[in-house]
């Protein structure tokens, strides 16, 4: 599915599930080969790992970041921007959503549903078998009901994430990937893709040919990693 790429991709995942992480990634390989895509940060969760806070190096790389403006961008509270209709609307662009963690985050994306229409977009959970509440299919199949019902839009296919960030090793991979399967399985939902660690994805299409693997790049660091 990473090859039936629609103009509007929204990545949601509990917390944890790397799925700010994906969503920046995700739009920067769009970039490559689209002359217009806009990163939309939509989560209203997380203080600390949030597309907002890597907003003057994305736009560097040629991406229109849509986030809280000025002293709102740190704020936990759901504050909008009105651009985002603008990404929503752009015929000619493409956009990248990076919903709020949960059902919660969920409720602010139920907002545009209008701008949404079944077929115009791929909504990809994101699962990672590490964490808490998606260790095992039934947590995963729960949470992505929730978030369901909170954004009344569908989601069309689950993203293979299990990670430990820096420690993540292809067993450690593996082990979750069969996690997120199950729970494919039993949602009826495709796998899109696997996303590893760029330096663990050669070893992962080789040991997951079927599976279409998404090589990404740690940007989102925590604060003691930074430089």
């Amino acid at each position: 599915m990473i090859n039936n790429v629609r103009r509007i991709t929204i990545f949601t995942g509990n917390l944890g599930s790397g799925k700010t992480e994906l969503a920046i990634n995700f739009a920067l390989w769009l970039k490559k080969k689209h002359q217009r895509v806009g990163i939309v940060d939509l989560d209203i969760i997380n203080p600390y790992f949030r597309t907002r806070i890597m907003k003057d190096y994305l736009e560097k790389m040629g991406l229109r970041v849509i986030c809280p403006p000025g002293k709102l961008a740190g704020a936990d509270v759901p504050a909008l921007s009105p651009a985002i209709l603008g990404v929503l609307e752009d015929e000619q662009g493409m956009g990248v959503f990076d919903v709020g963690g949960d059902d919660i985050g969920a409720t602010a994306l139920g907002r545009f549903k209008p701008y949404l229409p079944e077929g115009a977009y791929h909504m990809y959970f994101v699962a990672n078998a590490c964490r808490p509440f998606t260790g095992k299919p039934a947590g995963i199949v729960k949470m992505l009901r929730s978030v369901e019902k909170a954004s009344r839009l569908k989601v069309t296919a689950l993203v293979s994430n299990t990670n430990l960030g820096l420690a993540t090793d292809p067993d450690t991979v593996m082990a979750g990937h069969a996690v997120v399967e199950e729970a494919a399985r039993q949602l009826q939902l495709p796998v899109a893709f696997m996303a590893v660690k760029s330096d663990l994805a050669p070893e992962m299409t080789r040991r997951v040919p079927q599976v279409p693997v998404f090589p990404v790049d740690l940007r989102m660091l925590p604060p003691w990693l930074r430089e």
